[in-house]
This record gives C-alpha cells, structure tokens and sequence, in this order.
C-alpha cells in the first residue's frame, strides 16, 4: 500500500517512482484522471469567483456609480432598496416600495447627472421579469439596401416577395398594457384564423367565466396566443418565451449594441459589467436569494455606512452565483471527459514515439507508458487550478475560459516528454555499461 502511494503521489516528481508504473495497474491512472478533473473544475470555479473582490476594488468608476445610486451623498437623490424572499423593491425618497422603472442613465440625461460617473450607466428596474414588452414588428429588405416596411405592409405582399424581407422586432421600453379593448380585438382575431385558434380562445373564456383563472392571466394567454398566431418565430430575440418580454429590451437596446459600462438592477438579479485599473474587463450578475429580508442599506446610517453597505450588498448578490456556477463548471467539466481522455492517448502516443525512436527496451508496451503519463495527470491538473486562479486576477474571463485545459495539456505534456528523454539518457547509459562490462570480460 504504502509503494502505490508513494508512486501516486510523487510519480510526477521522480523518474525512478515513473517508471513503478510498469508494475502498477490502472486504477492509478483512472484515480488521477478523475483527481484532475476534480482541479479543473477547482480552477474554473476559483477563476470565476475568487478576482470578483480585487476587481471590484480596482474599477472606482464603477463603484462610485453603485454609491450614486445606492448610497448618493444627496439623501433625495438615493434610490432605497428592500428584499423579500430573493426579490428586491426600491423607492426614491418620499415614495413607496414597489415594481416600477426607477432610473436609466442610458436615456435620461437627468438620471444620468445623479447616478452615472465616467460614462457609466445605471438602471433600477423593478419590475417584474415576466411583463409583457411593448413592440414595434417591422421587416426590413434583405437586398443590402435596408429597405423597412411595417409588418401589415409586409403581409400584404405576394409569398415570393415576402422571401426579400426579414421579420424584425423594435422594443419601445415600455410595459405592454392589455386593456380590455385590445384582449377582445386580439380575441376576435383569434376567432378568425382558424379552428384550432377559434377553440383554444373559446377555452380561455370558459375558464375566466369558470372563475378558473383571473382576469390578467386571460388578458396574457389571449396575447400569447394571439402573438404567436400573428407573428413568426421569436427565437431570434426571446430564448424563454413565446412573446416579447420588458426584461431583454436592455439587452437588445443598449448591450447588443455594444454597452459596456453598466449597472443593472432588476427585481430578481443584478448585473453589471465594467473595467477595472488594469484594464482586466468584468461582466458579472448577482442574486438576492441568500440576502436575508429587509432593507441592505439602513436609511439612517452615515455617509461611510451606506457605502460600505453599498459595496456589501453587490458583493453579497454575485457571492450568491456560486452554486450556479459550480455547477456550470461541473457540467463545463463533465462535457470535456472526451477531450481530456483523448489528451492522455495522445501524449501517451507521444510518449510512446519518443521512447520507440530512441530504441528505448526498458518501457515499450503502450499500457506501460499510459499508467506512467497517467500518473501525471492530477498534478498537473493541480498546477493547472492554481495558475489559473492567479491568471483570474489579470485577464478577462473570456480568455480564462480556454487557460485550464490549455496548461493541463502543456504541463501533461512536457512532463511526459521529459519522461521519455530521461528514459532514453538513463537506458543508453545501461547499454554502455554492459558492453563495457563485456569488453572487460
């Protein structure tokens, strides 16, 4: 017991304790392989979580925008916040608590000289994720000349001619409000354009007469079935739902579009992106779930008080990403086994090579020198981890994505080939003594 530990603990070490692995089965090597696994997922996820803080501390334009907003030195100005069971409301200064569209820097130039420091923009948009955006449905010609008509101009054209435009959406910002007026148009549509529509409309009146559901739950799943009837695919712009959403204008208004420098608010997350000192670019998103009820930033606290708290509370939402992202790096991990298995068997072939090529005799089946490349594995998954958490508090997340497997590879690599060439010195060397022994003989 004590000569597998030896050799699977230090194997990477010791030339000597390498060459054990001859003898050695290959639970070792599945050991290591999984052991290294295990330190890059260690890495991505120290990577992703560890720099937030030192970021954070390095970008003060960024972090004067979070006090303008919550803890602005003019007590009128700042934006107070509460939190719920994971949801956050906010008022202005002799308002009340509640769902609304706080602040946009990006649109409101008086907004903007409050919360906005150095080209930085800020919303607070409480409300909810799923309220029904307000749409414009246009198409634009797909010839290059960017030729737009509406979409009932749109429809108006022959089956060949529609095949020239592209169906596009224009979010206005606004909530999308479904009057009675407009649900029984919608309604009368739905009654129009088929059996199918016609049925599934009549079901939904039954149900509201039925008491079976609400008003504003008939008043949504007339729109929904309305929109999905009257317009193509969304796809392109709503991942999660059938019908535009109030949420994802920011993103198709002022982030698609290049927005950079941003803190967003929302009632269920937070996000933000911004660049620190050193010129190291962050994006990062936050919950609320792990906040406990009440308000983050008490009203009555000093100057000082409510920045600390500013900070805290920012700090708090993107800590609470953590079991989102250790199983997005868990599952990141699991979907390279494949990749990482074939990075063993191509080193091993490497290996393999080099030793062949050297006339090598001490170590030449392949099951032979894939246990000794194999023992490597976890240690150089471990330097692997390591390096890249340091590398997470210099470059930009995008680039560390690649780095883990990238150095497991390279350290794997170099590791082994210094294996073979050690191999070859060290089995030259038995050859020349034992024809020296002969010659003496």
């Amino acid at each position: 017991m004590k000569k597998r530990l030896r050799f699977f603990c230090f194997s990477f070490f010791s030339h000597e304790i390498s060459k054990d692995g001859r003898r050695r089965g290959y639970t070792s090597a599945f050991l290591a392989f999984v052991l290294a696994l295990i330190f890059l997922w260690a890495g991505f996820t120290g990577g992703d979580m560890l720099p937030f803080g030192t970021h954070y501390k390095s970008s003060p334009d960024f972090a004067a925008t979070v006090h303008a907003v919550l803890a602005n030195p003019d007590y009128g100005k700042r934006i107070f916040i509460e939190t719920k069971d994971g949801k956050l409301k906010a008022k202005k200064q002799g308002g009340e608590y509640a769902d609304a569209l706080l602040i946009n820097t990006f649109e409101s130039e008086a907004d903007r000289q409050h919360y906005s420091v150095n080209g930085y923009n800020a919303v607070v948009d409480l409300r909810p994720a799923d309220t029904i955006a307000e749409v414009e449905a246009y198409c634009v010609s797909n010839d290059g000349r960017g030729t737009e008509i509406s979409y009932d101009e749109y429809l108006t054209l022959s089956e060949v001619a529609r095949l020239n435009f592209d169906f596009k959406l224009r979010y206005t910002g606004r909530a999308l409000e479904l009057t009675d007026d407009a649900v029984a148009k919608y309604s009368a549509y739905l009654g129009g354009s088929g059996d199918e529509n016609k049925a599934k409309s009549e079901k939904l009146a039954s149900e509201l007469a039925e008491g079976k559901i609400t008003r504003s739950e008939y008043n949504r799943a007339v729109y929904e079935l309305y929109f999905v009837s009257y317009y193509p695919s969304i796809a392109e712009y709503e991942g999660t739902s059938k019908i535009p959403l109030l949420r994802n204008y920011y993103y198709h208004q002022y982030l698609s579009r290049g927005a950079t420098k941003y803190l967003l608010v929302f009632d269920d997350y937070i996000a933000g992106s911004f660049e620190t000192k050193s010129g190291v670019d962050v994006s990062f998103y936050g919950f609320y779930t792990d906040m406990a009820d009440g308000v983050p930033i008490v009203s009555e606290s000093s100057q000082k008080d409510a920045i600390a708290s500013a900070d805290r509370f920012i700090k708090d939402a993107f800590a609470a990403t953590s079991p989102l992202s250790f199983y997005i790096h868990m599952v990141n991990v699991a979907s390279l086994v494949p990749y990482i298995a074939l990075m063993l068997i191509a080193i091993t072939l490497l290996t393999s090579s080099v030793l062949k090529l050297r006339g090598v005799q001490s170590v030449t089946s392949f099951g032979s020198v894939f246990k000794i490349v194999g023992s490597y594995a976890w240690f150089s998954g471990a330097i692997s981890s390591i390096f890249t958490i340091i590398a997470a508090f210099f470059v930009d997340r995008n680039i560390l994505n690649a780095i883990p497997t990238i150095l497991f590879f390279v350290i794997l690599a170099v590791r082994s080939v210094i294996f073979a060439v050690k191999e070859s010195r060290s089995y030259a060397e038995q050859l020349e003594q034992k024809e020296a022994e002969q010659t003496e003989v």
